[in-house]
């Protein structure tokens, strides 16, 4: 089993990152074996012209043979995706929504004829679902009935993602971090990991499953 571990936290001590590092030391716990590709995409660049040009004319541009810049990160991220069988991913709440970071590592990584298809019926995804786990920290209140500000969020995450093929989604949300202390916040950590617990066990025992290869008949 392999899990893709992304961080965009610009602080190295960021609270998703403790969130996200939690979630991949349960699966680690669950499965002691499972590969652990590490991705911090807090630097990530926005995405450069000649990619530019492939999102807007996708049919009429074709990359190079040695294609560099972003068409080549591009083609990393998403293999490192397709690679993955678990998704963990530690993000903050900036502003209502994604991170730059996070939206620049989605711009790379939802590409038409790539990983989503276009056509008369609306998109469609061309990857393979598998569990996304998103750990999110929130300096207010966004989720939940005492929610102080609309969730934008959310349901941008669950649509992009989904347009590309990956439904499979799971959040483990730490909020209040801006008027919440260090114990506050381990013992919130604490209840939504907990929470998470029969999804960590269910992923595990899917992933598990599916490498064991059939028996010769």
């Amino acid at each position: 089993m392999q899990i893709l571990h992304i961080d965009c936290s610009p602080r190295p001590d960021g609270q998703s990152r403790v969130i996200s590092a939690a979630i991949v030391a349960r699966l680690r716990a669950l499965e002691p074996g499972a590969a652990i590709v590490w991705r911090d995409i807090s630097a990530l660049p926005m995405p450069d012209a000649p990619y530019a040009a492939l999102l807007a004319h996708p049919d009429d541009v074709t990359p190079p043979p040695a294609a560099r810049g972003s068409i080549a990160l591009s083609e990393t991220l998403i293999r490192e995706i397709e690679d993955a069988d678990i998704l963990v991913l530690g993000t903050p709440v900036h502003n209502f929504t994604v991170p730059a970071a996070l939206k620049s590592w989605l711009d790379h990584v939802v590409r038409v004829n790539r990983t989503v298809a276009l056509s008369a019926q609306g998109k469609k995804g061309l990857l393979t679902d598998r569990p996304v786990l998103v750990g999110v920290a929130a300096g207010g209140v966004i989720l939940g009935d005492d929610a102080q500000q609309p969730d934008f969020f959310t349901p941008y995450l669950r649509a992009v993602l989904g347009c590309i093929g990956l439904h499979n989604l799971h959040v483990v949300s730490v909020q209040g971090t801006a008027f919440s202390d260090a114990s506050a916040k381990a013992a919130a950590l604490e209840n939504a990991l907990s929470a998470l617990s029969p999804v960590l066990s269910a992923c595990t025992e899917a992933e598990l499953s599916r490498d064991i290869p059939a028996p010769h008949v």
